[in-house]
């Protein structure tokens, strides 16, 4: 019994090493994201909170396998940041966004003050899940949204937190 007990908690150490490893490696490219796409657009980044009865969509990138996220990415030079999110979930999920329900808040990152993320929502999208990874997701998956993993940005578990506790409009750090 000790035996198995030592394995379970090694185990845990090392999915939550990994973890980090995966978000350091995800703040690194969004810093280069950031630094290489300055633009005039006020909000840098998007992502999107997929929501499906008490179920939301989370990510994981090829990159940092080791991490949950939510869905989301850059905001084009005169992209508005609701066609980020809509384009965005279309290329991390497969789902097409009806229509965008609103916006959880806008979080400043740890690049500088023009480092900004946009958090919505939105439950109107149709399609199916796109199953076969691509070039930057390798896994898409749907959790309880009391339930979230333990491998999710600590982040990102907040903003879905916020709007599971119906919070919006709220302005902070990332």
């Amino acid at each position: 019994m000790k035996f198995l007990g030592r394995n379970n908690l090694c185990m845990q150490t090392v999915r939550r090493i990994g973890m980090y490893l995966s978000l350091s490696l995800i703040g690194i490219a969004h810093g280069v994201r950031y630094w290489l796409t300055r633009s005039t657009n006020t909000i840098q980044g998007v992502r999107v909170i997929l929501v499906d009865d008490r179920r939301v969509l989370l990510v994981s990138h090829w990159y940092a396998p080791w991490a949950w996220t939510l869905p989301g990415g850059g905001v084009n030079k005169n992209e508005s940041i609701d066609d980020a999110a809509i384009r965005e979930v279309k290329e991390e999920t497969g789902f097409s966004i009806q229509s965008i329900a609103g916006e959880i808040g806008v979080y400043q990152g740890r690049w500088g003050r023009a480092d900004r993320v946009a958090v919505l929502y939105t439950g109107a999208f149709e399609g199916s899940l796109s199953l076969k990874p691509n070039l930057e997701i390798m896994a898409r998956s749907w959790f309880d949204i009391d339930k979230l993993p333990q491998e999710i940005s600590p982040a990102n578990r907040r903003r879905i937190e916020a709007y599971r506790d119906g919070i919006r409009g709220e302005r902070g750090r990332w």
